[in-house]
């Protein structure tokens, strides 16, 4: 990953807030070559959700295996002017201080400890060249049964019932986060349903918008997190990653 300009502001958060969550920003793990492979099992997780969702199929695909996920990540060589690595962390998964905010919390995640629990997980993250600092990872759950509407729905209540700011605990290397706000975000995902929204996590004064998005497609959740660890205000998802990893889910995943 791009180091970290040397900005005062921003160091106190990313010391306290972004690396509680390095191994969603992809600070973790090993390599990606570009070559599909089916490696490691990995476990972890992360949603989110939109209006109106499409009823359960009742013919719906058995979930797919962590392999399955893994090959459908996008590749080193399909992310143009992006870096690539494998997340294979243990289970982490931050407790909310609010309820009402666990579905944000488990968000956080990493690993497959979360409500509902998927089937299975990989995840992989993203690097640009072109806008260093920038950081994208993204993860693939599946799902038995309604999991997967389940995860979206509490997703779509939280970011309603959080607006005014949660903290977790329980994080990446035992801290605690604070996000002073929750707001929903429009982004044209696609899928069956999808879900975005903005997160603000602060520390000591300094301020770090996490951008999420999450994506059904049948009974699988395609989850983004997205932040920028040299200009915060840039941290958007960035367009073509978004289409070429949906792209793909539909097309390796979808019946």
């Amino acid at each position: 990953m791009n180091p970290i300009r040397n900005r005062r502001p921003l160091a106190s958060l990313t010391a306290l807030t972004v690396a509680s969550l390095l191994t969603l920003a992809g600070c973790s793990g090993s390599s990606d070559d570009g070559e599909d492979t089916k490696g490691k099992k990995d476990g972890g997780k992360e949603a989110t959700a939109s209006a109106n969702p499409e009823p359960a199929d009742a013919d719906a695909p058995a979930p797919a295996t962590a392999a399955q996920l893994k090959k459908t990540l996008v590749t080193k060589a399909e992310a143009k002017g992006y870096s690539a690595q494998d997340n294979a962390a243990a289970n982490v998964t931050p407790k909310s201080d609010k309820p009402q905010c666990r579905a944000l919390a488990d968000a956080t995640a990493s690993g497959t400890d979360r409500t509902p629990e998927p089937a299975a997980w990989a995840s992989r993250s993203y690097g640009s060249t072109a806008s260093p600092g920038l950081a994208v990872t993204t993860s693939l759950f599946s799902y038995e049964g309604e999991g997967a509407q389940k995860t979206l729905a509490d997703l779509r209540k939280a970011v309603a019932a959080c607006a005014g700011g949660f903290s977790t605990s329980g994080n990446n290397g035992g801290a605690t986060v604070a996000y002073t706000s929750v707001k929903s975000e429009q982004v044209a995902a696609g899928g069956d349903e999808s879900v975005s929204w903005e997160m603000t996590g602060a520390a000591q004064g300094s301020e770090v918008p996490m951008h999420l998005t999450a994506v059904r497609v049948e009974n699988t959740v395609t989850l983004f997190f997205t932040l920028h660890l040299t200009d915060p205000q840039q941290a958007k998802l960035p367009a073509d990653l978004l289409s070429t990893q949906m792209a793909k889910v539909k097309t390796t995943l979808a019946k």
